[in-house]
């Protein structure tokens, strides 16, 4: 009984550890969000970068260097720090999202982008969590 009760804790600890690293990933794209800055941007250029994805393996990512203008008149260059398995199309419009008071801190506005990792992070908390609660009723 008692190391049922004990499993049941250290289920709902990784729960609880896994849910705060969605929410310790997902603190950029809410700070960019609740920043206000919104802006069309063009890709130019994409930076190629392997990744090592285990056994040796290394997989090609391509992260786009974008241009835009903020309101204010000012042109900022940046490139995401999500990469892609393909390249963005040189010269394509793509909605960014920057920060009013700092517009070099901006990423491109897709789910992939902003929230694909706080997701599946929480998602993968999710069950561990319910499974340790359950364990304690």
């Amino acid at each position: 009984m008692a190391s049922d009760l004990g499993l049941s804790l250290a289920f709902v600890a990784v729960g609880v550890a896994t849910l705060g690293g969605a929410l310790l990933l997902a603190r950029r794209p809410i700070r960019l969000l609740r920043a206000g800055g919104s802006a069309r941007g063009v890709v130019l250029d994409n930076d190629e970068s392997m990744v090592a994805m285990g056994r040796g393996a290394a997989r090609k990512f391509y992260f786009p260097l974008i241009g835009y203008t903020t309101a204010q008149g000012e042109r900022i260059r940046f490139t995401s720090a999500t990469g892609q398995g393909r390249a963005l199309p040189k010269g394509s419009e793509v909605r960014v999202l920057y920060d009013l008071e700092r517009p070099d801190e901006a990423e491109l506005a897709t789910f992939k982008t902003l929230w694909f990792f706080p997701t599946v992070t929480a998602v993968f908390g999710l069950p561990f969590l319910a499974a340790g609660l359950i364990g304690l009723l």
